[in-house]
């Protein structure tokens, strides 16, 4: 029982750090202005351990930019989500979003994760969140994701994936509603109530 009251904690803990964040990067690789398109962004997801491919894993993308008016602040521009095929398959054809997306933003970065298995990437990383699109360019590109079965790895892993959504200005969102039904499987599966959403502090 101790794991199932240890999950909102974590949770309610990793949303106080966001939301005290200044915006300055804990990790700032390939975080470039966006310039030209460089997708449609494809991969593989597979398992770790079996090599054998994972379907019905969350893809989701986004893209930030700079706000007008406070410097160095990020707001939310755009963000799809798309989920692997039987073939753990996945594709965002972004160029006519891109073609509409507001100055300042920059390029798309990419958050991945199935319940039961680490996230992409691994541990939080959330100014900016997630891994650089660019990975996923090219032809061939896939991602190895850890399965976990014990409770705690599990409960950091969901901890993880939702830290990075609430940095994004994700977490709730309509425009990830799979994403969403995704997050509150995993959460009734390891018996904890719903964690609750820190305000992002504004609109897009």
């Amino acid at each position: 029982m101790g794991g199932i009251r240890r999950l909102p904690a974590v949770i309610a803990l990793m949303l106080l750090i966001l939301a005290a964040g200044s915006g300055r990067g804990l990790a700032e690789d390939e975080d470039a202005p966006l310039r030209i398109s460089a997708g449609p962004y494809r991969g593989t997801v597979i398992d770790e351990k079996t090599g054998q491919p994972l379907p019905s894993v969350a893809v989701v993308i986004l893209w930030q930019r700079l706000d007008d008016q406070i410097e160095g602040l990020r707001r939310l521009s755009a963000a799809r989500e798309t989920f692997t095929n039987e073939s753990g398959e996945f594709v965002h054809d972004v160029a006519a979003i891109e073609r509409r997306l507001p100055p300042r933003t920059f390029a798309p970065r990419i958050l991945i994760y199935r319940p039961g298995y680490a996230s992409l990437p691994s541990t939080p990383q959330l100014f900016p969140p997630g891994v650089p699109a660019s990975r996923f360019a090219g032809p061939g590109a896939e991602v190895r994701l850890a399965p976990l079965t014990d409770y705690e790895d599990r409960a950091e892993a969901l901890n993880t994936f939702v830290g990075m959504l609430n940095a994004a200005q994700l977490f709730p969102s309509p425009d990830l509603p799979e994403t969403g039904e995704l997050i509150r499987f995993e959460v009734r599966a390891l018996g904890a109530p719903p964690p609750t959403p820190v305000a992002p502090g504004g609109g897009r």
